[in-house]
């Protein structure tokens, strides 16, 4: 559950002889020591990065590009494994090329209409380094918790900052080899986005993203239900209370109620006699994990006797100055990590009433993150149903609940983790992703040809035994 409001952190380090960003790098690593978990979880990962903050403030002393910094800064934060805490890049000059991830390859997503239509081809080069190269350096360049995150941060590698950083030289531009042999070289920057080409994939008529938080509709015998976001009315009205934000007019004209949509559909189930499910999280980001018990909930499933997560808050007077109405900190010491439950004031969202009697399968894929990855979690670790797709961009057990912050000396904004939460079966505590009970690749290729091997699997097997 994400609060819009950017708060600006405290100054505990500054030094005169230091440059803005020098002095950034410090103060930061002060913050992240007394507000992120991480210092109480892995106090050895934490030792290793205030030891690389020091060196990245060193680095820091000749840069004049925000954007350099920015970028540098973010690669200090991957020594977190904190896939939620990272800091927003400005815009400025690109190369005239989108990249995008899938399914383990890059392939051209948009390109300047000055240049061949390219889009779609799968990029196997950039300046010579192979992709199985670039990503590598991607996971050192940005935040992430695995391979898959590390690829989705693609859409970057447009920007001089992050390909310096990731080790590309560019003083003769970028060039892109393609998997049919082809490539394309790209010397300059611009500015204007406008005119591009940007790749079109024929929608598979049935699972193509839809614009809603959340949809469904019956197939023959079953019900295709598209949960994009767990957000809603409810959890958008809940938020405004802890964090003492003015309700928007436009929010209650355009935000539905998950409860109301779980009983409209219902009832159109019962009259049309459907026992077949399917709920596809392929382009769900998270939310408020509340929407996922209400979930189970209708699906029969008893929230309060499953194993759940444990969540930790990191106790601090910044947080608590931040969302006074969200956490009773009358428990704990500053620095503590305190159990969820014995600080939040949150109260819960209405339960669900109606029931759903029937087969019930989940579909996951590289985008399903945050309180979309904890709920496909809950329902792997108790059994609950089956699941397939791909792995996630998250590790189960993780750093979250993030709180939007602005840098003191540069106003650079962006996101940090002051809870971490515990998978119900810590045996697999370790486990970087979430992987499916049956996994199903697809190609870009196949993408590209509008075949949805996930659809095509649920109506060769999800039958009326």
């Amino acid at each position: 559950m994400i609060d819009n409001t950017f708060h600006k952190i405290p100054v505990t380090f500054f030094d005169e002889s230091y440059n803005k960003y020098q002095n950034e790098v410090m103060n930061l690593s002060r913050f992240i020591r007394a507000f992120h978990p991480v210092s109480i979880v892995n106090p050895e990962r934490f030792n290793r990065f205030e030891r690389q903050a020091e060196k990245v403030c060193h680095e820091m002393k000749d840069v004049m590009d925000v954007r350099y910094f920015q970028f540098a800064l973010n690669s200090l934060l991957v020594l977190l494994e904190d896939a939620h805490t990272y800091f927003m890049p400005e815009d400025g000059l690109i190369y005239p090329f989108e990249i995008r991830y899938y399914e383990g390859c890059f392939y051209l997503y948009a390109i300047d209409s000055e240049y061949p239509d390219f889009t779609g081809k799968e990029i196997v080069s950039m300046n010579g380094i192979s992709v199985k190269d670039v990503r590598l350096a991607m996971r050192k360049a940005m935040p992430s918790e695995n391979e898959v995150k590390a690829g989705l941060w693609s859409f970057y590698l447009n920007r001089k900052a992050l390909l310096h950083q990731i080790g590309l030289d560019t003083a003769k531009g970028v060039c892109l080899g393609f998997h049919d042999g082809s490539s394309l070289l790209f010397e300059s920057e611009i500015e204007n986005r406008s005119g591009w080409y940007q790749v079109k994939f024929p929608s598979y008529p049935v699972t193509v993203k839809r614009d809603d938080l959340f949809s469904y509709q019956i197939i023959e015998d079953k019900c295709y239900l598209q949960f994009n976001a767990m957000y809603d009315l409810q959890s958008y009205l809940q938020l405004c209370q802890i964090t003492g934000t003015k309700v928007e007019d436009n929010y209650l004209n355009f935000l539905p109620s998950f409860l109301e949509f779980i009983d409209k559909m219902d009832a159109d189930l019962k009259q049309h006699h459907i026992r077949k499910l399917v709920v596809d999280m392929r382009y769900n980001g998270g939310g408020n994990s509340m929407l996922g018990d209400q979930l189970l909930q209708y699906f029969g499933v008893d929230t309060d006797s499953i194993s759940k997560y444990k969540t930790f808050v990191r106790k601090s007077d910044f947080l608590f100055k931040c969302m006074p109405d969200f956490y009773d900190c009358s428990k704990g010491k500053p620095g503590e990590l305190i159990p969820m439950e014995d600080c939040e004031n949150l109260s819960f969202l209405p339960k669900i009433k109606n029931r759903f009697e029937g087969k019930v399968i989940f579909i996951q894929g590289q985008n399903t993150f945050s309180s979309a990855n904890y709920l496909l979690t809950t329902i792997k670790d108790n059994h609950l149903f089956p699941i397939i797709g791909t792995p996630t961009s998250q590790k189960p057990t993780c750093f979250g609940d993030v709180l939007p912050v602005e840098l003191p000396f540069t106003g650079t904004k962006g996101y940090i983790s002051h809870s971490y939460f515990e998978r119900p079966d810590v045996s697999r505590n370790e486990e970087d992703c979430l992987s499916p009970d049956i996994q199903i690749s697809m190609s870009v290729y196949e993408r590209l040809k509008g075949i949805d091997k996930c659809w095509k699997w649920v109506e060769m097997n999800l039958s009326d035994e």
